[in-house]
């Protein structure tokens, strides 16, 4: 009898186990709020970021966002390591680029770099990380796809639950049926009565063209596009929040796959690799004096400035791209890499590094000599920005020939940020406007190209004011009064109350 009372327990036990497997998950109130706090958010950034121009009210939605997402983390007992907090820092003080510039380019890379680095502090606040993930790409995979996408509905499931559950919201849902029911009997209605009096036909006319202009389906594309931008912000914040139910990054498993990848015999690659080292150092000693004499500020025989600079610039710039390529194959493919790793491959890996950044050199010199005789142009600025880059990538791929422990991913990673900042805060085209101005005054440009100088955004304008290079009379020609949102930075604002 007790077995059978045992037996009899043991059962219910299993279905009342099986039952609670089966039963819907519920959602505490911090789940409620953000997820309205995500509809309104994804609204905003459409309408105030793929839609308008960026400035004050930007900075603001993307302050907001990082705010909401700290708090509800903090909700949910997520711990906030030192490194977690300056990533924390990072974001707040990347947002306020803007506000503090009217450059386009600049402000959408930022917003690239504020997802990025948005949905990787949330993951990162998740897995209560230290330090920089050592496999990052991985991490960036899990961080702005796998997570968010693996709740990618859930924020749907909590509004049905949260609507079934209100009486109010049923009672809306009711009221919004019957008016989806009778706008095809209305429409009808007002078709026929405005075809017999055409007093009523003028005031509809009226009042449809005011509610149904351009702004109206402007807005209801707005909020198409913010409905799946809202179920991904919900679901990076709960999916991070909820880490029992997905599979964390797992360092074992990553490594594997990094050892898994290598299928190439290390004879293939230095085989491959030493005629392109070949080819360099051919290269160098038959072009020697063609390349060198940008360190000495001359032309070889039959070049013009700008044929030199140009021509070489761009080959080394592509040359410098593929050697990051190769480099980075080397290490991947060959069976012998990582901790095994064969002086021969570290000896290539240096060797084409090298190359690289005496090209870059190279092409960094013929870059000056052309900016010094034409000018400066944005191009040149952000090509030259992203040669520096290179160049800093490639010494830390040297270093980690020597030293093995050190966290490249990391290392990367600070770099870029760094120079990243460097791009957005120094406010490229007001540089650009600033350095021609002062050439041509010092007499080393013909001419002051105030076309393009116009041309450019309120950097730009702004600083070519300061300087009396433009007129007040010039800018205000060239300022469009249709565009309401161009105040809504810094040097738009105080270029308009200057010459406004």
């Amino acid at each position: 009898m007790e077995n059978n009372m045992l037996g009899g327990f043991n059962e219910s036990t299993a279905f009342v186990a099986q039952h609670d497997e089966t039963k819907k998950p519920e959602y505490t109130k911090a789940d409620v709020a953000i997820s309205i706090f995500a509809m309104t958010a994804a609204f905003c950034f459409v309408r105030y970021v793929l839609f308008h121009v960026m400035g004050f009210v930007t900075t603001g939605l993307f302050i907001s966002i990082i705010s909401a997402a700290i708090i509800y983390m903090k909700k949910k007992e997520c711990e906030f390591s030192r490194f977690n907090k300056l990533l924390a820092a990072v974001l707040y003080i990347f947002s306020t680029v803007f506000s503090i510039t009217a450059n386009t380019l600049v402000k959408d890379l930022n917003v690239a770099f504020l997802i990025g680095a948005g949905a990787y502090f949330v993951y990162s606040v998740g897995a209560s990380n230290r330090n920089v993930d050592r496999f990052l790409p991985y991490a960036m995979c899990k961080a702005l796809f796998e997570f968010p996408l693996s709740h990618f509905g859930t924020q749907g499931k909590i509004t049905s639950d949260s609507v079934s559950n209100s009486r109010n919201a049923s009672n809306a849902k009711y009221i919004f049926i019957g008016l989806l029911i009778t706008v095809p009997l209305t429409a009808i209605v007002a078709a026929l009565l405005m075809s017999a009096d055409d007093g009523l036909e003028r005031m509809l006319s009226g009042i449809t063209g005011r509610f149904f202009g351009t702004g109206f389906w402007d807005t209801i594309l707005q909020l198409i596009l913010a409905i799946p931008c809202s179920m991904y912000i919900f679901g990076m914040l709960y999916a991070n929040t909820h880490r029992n139910e997905l599979n964390a990054l797992n360092e074992q498993v990553c490594t594997q796959r990094i050892y898994n990848m290598r299928f190439l015999s290390n004879l293939i690659v230095y085989t491959a690799v030493t005629p392109i080292c070949i080819l360099y150092v051919l290269f160098f000693i038959s072009q020697a004096g063609y390349f060198l004499s940008a360190f000495t500020n001359s032309l070889p025989e039959g070049f013009t400035y700008a044929d030199y600079a140009r021509r070489g610039f761009f080959e080394l710039f592509a040359i410098a791209l593929i050697n990051l390529g190769v480099t980075c194959f080397m290490s991947l493919f060959s069976k012998k890499a990582g901790r095994e790793k064969t002086f021969a491959l570290k000896f290539y890996s240096v060797m084409i590094s090298v190359f690289t950044l005496i090209l870059i050199a190279t092409a960094m010199s013929k870059m000056v000599m052309y900016i010094n005789r034409y000018g400066l142009t944005a191009l040149r600025f952000y090509t030259s920005w992203f040669m520096v880059l290179l160049a800093v990538i490639f010494v830390l791929i040297i270093i980690k020939q020597f030293r093995f422990e050190m966290k490249i991913s990391r290392n990367i990673s600070f770099a870029f940020v760094l120079m990243f900042g460097i791009l957005c805060f120094s406010r490229p085209e007001s540089i650009i406007a600033k350095y021609n101005i002062e050439m041509y005054r010092a007499g080393c440009l013909e001419e002051l190209d105030t076309d393009t100088i116009m041309g450019m955004s309120d950097d730009a304008v702004l600083t070519a004011y300061n300087e009396d290079a433009v007129t007040e009379d010039e800018i205000l020609q060239n300022r469009s009064d249709s565009d309401d949102l161009r105040n809504y930075n810094l040097s738009s604002l105080i270029l308009s109350m200057k010459v406004d």
